[in-house]
């Protein structure tokens, strides 16, 4: 296995770990290594193709694509390594992690290592609703795809279940891909966005907000017909070809709890201090690993902070 070492390994290039290794190399810190298990980095704006992405942190108002690749750029330009294509599978000591990638099995060691890994939307199958499993079910991130990178066909009519800030994501995405949103559905009182946001999209797109409901089980056999819902003990049915879970996240803290770090018992976030340490010195933790849930351009300025300390410590 082929042996490495470098000062800074961050795990993940989503803006979280790239806006750190920007800010390490700013700082004077000499090997700097970002690894990515997708084909590209860029995290998950490169396939939100809609504007709101690079106001608190690039002081610009541009899509997600541009927010990433801008970061890319950086990174490169700093002289950050980025690897893609490759996974951190196993911790082999406190401070070595074994990656996987096309040229085969190598050994990293490092004098610091960021997670930056990000977080997942919660799946039908993660909130297991009844139904069978018939195509047509999404979550935002995979809409997301089919629809800009793929260039699929959705369908015509569809659900969004959620109400945070990537639900209404998923309704503009829908627009893009000529699909109608019929309804967007919460079990909660209120939505979980800015005040202003699903009142203006309600008006421009022109769907039912319900709230208080539960969703009782997913129609349809081969595809999506329906879905079943009930509401203070009442149930329909709203139909439609296409489902959207949205948010509800799962932090991907896979690597985090292999190597032993306690987690928060509500979010399931690996535990860290002020300062974004884990338990062992020189390990830390970024961006929305950490839940709850943020923005990109949050958890670029809160990473670039955490990136200082570590220079610092570095030095």
């Amino acid at each position: 296995m082929k042996q490495t070492k470098v000062d800074v390994l961050i795990i993940g290039a989503g803006p979280a770990g790239l806006a750190a290794a920007i800010e390490l190399k700013k700082q004077g810190i000499n090997t700097v290594r970002v690894v990515e298990r997708e084909n590209v980095a860029g995290g998950v704006p490169r396939h939100s193709f809609h504007p709101g992405y690079g106001v608190r942190d690039l002081k610009r108002f541009i899509s997600g694509p541009k927010y990433a690749n801008t970061y890319i750029k950086k990174a490169l330009s700093a002289g950050v390594e980025i690897n893609t294509n490759t996974t951190a599978t196993n911790w082999i000591s406190d401070y070595t992690l074994q990656l996987t990638s096309p040229a085969g099995l190598e050994a990293v060691s490092a004098k610091s290592i960021i997670l930056a890994t990000g977080a997942r939307e919660r799946s039908r199958s993660n909130r297991v609703v009844a139904g069978k499993r018939p195509a047509g079910i999404y979550t935002t991130g995979a809409l997301q795809q089919a629809t800009y990178l793929e260039n699929l066909s959705i369908g015509s009519k569809a659900v969004v279940v959620g109400t945070e800030h990537v639900s209404f994501s998923a309704i503009i995405t829908l627009a893009h891909a000529g699909v109608k949103c019929v309804a967007v559905i919460t079990d909660k009182r209120k939505h979980e966005t800015v005040p202003v946001l699903p009142r203006l999209l309600q008006l421009w797109y022109r769907f039912r907000l319900i709230k208080s409901a539960q969703i009782i089980e997913v129609l349809g056999d081969k595809t999506v017909t329906g879905i079943r819902i009930e509401i203070a003990g009442r149930q329909s049915v709203i139909n439609c070809d296409t489902i959207v879970f949205t948010g509800d996240w799962i932090p991907d803290h896979e690597l985090a709890r292999k190597a032993g770090f306690e987690m928060d018992k509500k979010y399931k976030s690996p535990i860290t201090n002020s300062d974004g340490q884990l338990a062992k010195p020189m390990i830390y933790a970024v961006g929305n690993l950490v839940l709850p849930i943020k923005a990109a351009d949050k958890c670029a300025k809160d990473a670039r902070k955490i990136a200082k300390v570590i220079a610092k410590k570095l030095k």
